[in-house]
């Protein structure tokens, strides 16, 4: 899909002065205005703690700010009913893949479909069709539980392209994989946009990831500062698995 296409198809994200506190007194977000242009791809960064996640949920709807408004295609999204915009907007590919792990590959992909009255015969094509896509058409049937972290991470791309997202919002989704499949996920992320238009968020620390983006915006304290180039560092806590 060509730059053009992109910018037609999809979300455009504007913040203006976001802020999120929660009792008694943490400032999660401290006054974040920015704009994400439609097709683009931008990284979120900081250190652990700065407000990344925080942000990147209050963008997919899935809290509130406390002040300011987040705007999609220039719509707010307190006006936008949350049913549709998780069915019909944003797809979330999060760190630890929230996959069911007693459902095969195959069903964890069906889940959005069901919430969208798609019916069976259809999901269950459509959930194939997409695990083929993502490299696991042979492991439509393997329940989750005994997927690699690798392939977990794809059926959780898989599943956040079910609904044909405008707009793909992922956090650290290379942060517990090895190299190769930290590769693997960010050619299916990238495609995604590619192929499909979808604007694509990602927080990270993940140097690829920061090396393949349009754009990196820096968060520190709940606010979005400059930041001098230098390697990104993967956390020391976390751990690869393949």
């Amino acid at each position: 899909m060509s730059a053009a296409d992109r910018r037609e198809r999809g979300a455009a994200i504007v913040a203006e002065q976001v802020c999120r506190r929660h009792p008694p007194d943490i400032v999660a977000v401290d006054d974040v205005s920015l704009s994400i242009e439609r097709g683009e791809f931008v990284v979120l960064t900081g250190p652990s703690g700065s407000g990344k996640t925080s942000l990147l949920s209050l963008i997919g709807g899935l809290d509130r700010p406390t002040s300011g408004r987040v705007l999609i295609d220039g719509t707010p999204l307190d006006e936008i009913p949350s049913d549709r915009y998780h069915r019909e907007v944003v797809g979330f590919v999060f760190q630890h893949h929230n996959l069911l792990g007693h459902l095969p590959a195959r069903g964890n992909v069906e889940i959005p479909l069901i919430g969208a009255g798609i019916g069976r015969r259809e999901r269950r094509e459509r959930a194939e069709a997409l695990l083929r896509e993502v490299g696991l058409g042979h492991r439509v049937n393997a329940l989750s539980s005994t997927l690699s972290g690798g392939e977990r991470q794809r059926v959780a791309v898989a599943r956040a392209l079910a609904n044909d997202p405008r707009l793909l919002l992922a956090d650290e989704p290379t942060g517990a994989l090895d190299s190769e499949s930290a590769e693997r996920v960010l050619d299916l992320l990238e495609d995604a946009r590619e192929r499909r238009g979808a604007t694509l968020l990602v927080v990270t620390y993940d140097p690829l990831l920061g090396d393949r983006a349009d754009r990196l915006l820096h968060l520190r304290d709940g606010r979005l500062v400059d930041e001098p180039d230098r390697p990104y560092l993967r956390a020391a806590t976390q751990q690869p698995q393949g």
